[in-house]
C-alpha cells in the first residue's frame, strides 16, 4: 500500500517538487511511521475546510527523492510530483 502524507503544497521548490521531510522518518496520514528512501512510491495530500463549508482536497502522486536542489538544506527529502501534477476535489457541504 502505498503512504500518503499530509503536506503544503505552497511548499514546492520547483514546479513538481515538494519539500517532504528534514529525517528519514515520517507519520503518515494515519500517524503510522514511514522510512524513507529514494524512489519510494507516494501520495500526498493538502486538506482544507473553508468558513462557507467548502471542503477541498488537492492531492498529488509521486516518488521520493534527496533534496539536491542547492536550497532549503535543512529539508532532507522531497516528493517529485508525477506528470498528472497536483489534482482538486472540491465539494461544498461536506462536514
Amino acid at each position: 500500500m502505498q503512504p500518503c502524507f499530509a503536506v503544503d503544497f505552497n511548499e514546492l521548490l520547483e514546479h513538481d517538487l515538494l519539500m517532504l521531510s528534514q529525517t528519514d522518518e515520517r507519520l503518515d496520514i494515519n500517524g503510522l511511521p514511514v522510512q524513507l528512501v529514494e524512489g519510494l512510491s507516494v501520495k500526498v495530500q493538502e486538506e482544507s475546510r473553508y468558513a462557507d463549508g467548502t471542503h477541498e482536497l488537492l492531492w498529488a502522486h509521486g516518488v521520493v527523492e534527496a533534496n539536491q536542489s542547492g536550497n532549503w538544506s535543512h529539508v532532507k527529502w522531497c516528493c517529485r510530483l508525477d506528470a498528472n501534477g497536483i489534482s482538486a476535489l472540491t465539494e461544498n457541504g461536506l462536514p
